[in-house]
């Protein structure tokens, strides 16, 4: 039972991530492409800095817990330079 939750946890988390990282769709006609930067820079904004994780797994736990406890989402990036941590933001 505790793989089988694992599992659907971590399938979890990375649908949130790639839906979180997939790439900006065309802006619709009739808007600017400024207007659909200022709302990308609105979005990043409203992420906040949690701390560092020494893997993705304490990473998304703690990201669970944050959602659990309030917020609406968590991700999960990878430190520069491959060093095995993870940086946690939610918003």
């Amino acid at each position: 039972m505790r793989k089988r939750a694992a599992l659907v946890s971590a399938g979890i988390a990375v649908l949130a991530i790639t839906g979180i990282n997939a790439p900006a769709q065309a802006a619709a006609p009739g808007t600017s492409a400024t207007a659909t930067a200022t709302a990308t820079a609105q979005t990043e904004a409203a992420w906040q800095y949690i701390g560092s994780y020494s893997s993705r797994s304490y990473c998304i736990d703690a990201g669970q817990q944050y959602v659990r406890e309030g917020f609406s989402n968590y991700r999960c990036d990878p430190a520069p330079g491959g060093t095995g941590y993870y940086y946690l933001y939610v918003s």
